[in-house]
């Protein structure tokens, strides 16, 4: 009797863990784990369940279960947005819709890559175009800039033109770390050779190459060869 009261007690534990208990074990939880833990335990770990990549269904269960429990997408709290990490490739890009991304913080969070698909950085960037504080471009700080990362690849090259090169100069370290698609990335090369950014190319240092980084890539051949190919001066 003894041992089945425990092994009772065991199962009852396994399917009532607190976000203590999880943070405690070490370990990711399963699908079945998962859906056997109440949602308020899993709102309250959501940063440590989101902290690493996980299996789609897993992100799609977490998502689906955080949308029922505040009765829509449009109700999910900007504190439960910001803290997703791994969870938000589970939003589709028609749920986007139905967000709000006006606090920095939230859109720090889309911002970091997480794979997405085009579809779906077009979507948080509509959505940044139209909450983002009346913000337009060229109101763009580093912070904001630095906020949006990957977003900034699913703007378009007229916008990306439109930053401040300052602005995208204290952010360059970050934009120099993007994969974006030729014409934004060409957009923000326009932007490292301005005056207030780095400048003419043939002035630059090996540091000043390192910091543009993957831009620099998308600067004019001959200029690319004179880098990339060529002693950099020190």
């Amino acid at each position: 009797m003894l041992l089945i009261g425990i092994v009772l007690l065991r199962s009852v534990l396994a399917h009532n863990m607190t976000c203590e208990e999880i943070v405690a074990s070490g370990k990711k939880l399963s699908l079945k784990e998962l859906q056997s833990t109440d949602i308020s335990q899993i709102l309250n770990c959501l940063s440590h369940l989101g902290s690493e990549e996980m299996p789609r269904d897993e992100a799609d269960f977490i998502w689906q279960s955080i949308v029922k429990n505040f009765r829509g997408v449009s109700n999910v709290p900007e504190e439960v947005l910001m803290v997703l990490h791994w969870v938000t490739p589970a939003i589709t890009a028609a749920e986007y819709a139905n967000l709000t991304l006006s606090n920095i913080e939230v859109i720090e969070n889309f911002g970091l890559d997480y794979n997405l698909s085009n579809e779906q950085l077009a979507a948080i960037a509509e959505r940044v175009r139209e909450d983002f504080a009346d913000k337009e471009p060229e109101d763009y700080t580093f912070y904001d800039l630095t906020a949006l990362r990957n977003i900034l690849c699913a703007f378009n090259r007229t916008e990306i033109e439109r930053i401040h090169p300052l602005a995208y100069k204290e952010a360059s370290q970050n934009i120099g770390k993007l994969k974006c698609k030729p014409d934004v990335m060409k957009a923000f090369a326009t932007l490292a050779i301005q005056k207030d950014a780095f400048g003419p190319p043939d002035k630059w240092d090996d540091v000043i190459v390192r910091v543009v980084g993957e831009v620099a890539k998308y600067l004019p051949k001959n200029i690319v060869d004179k880098l990339f190919y060529s002693p950099v001066k020190n």
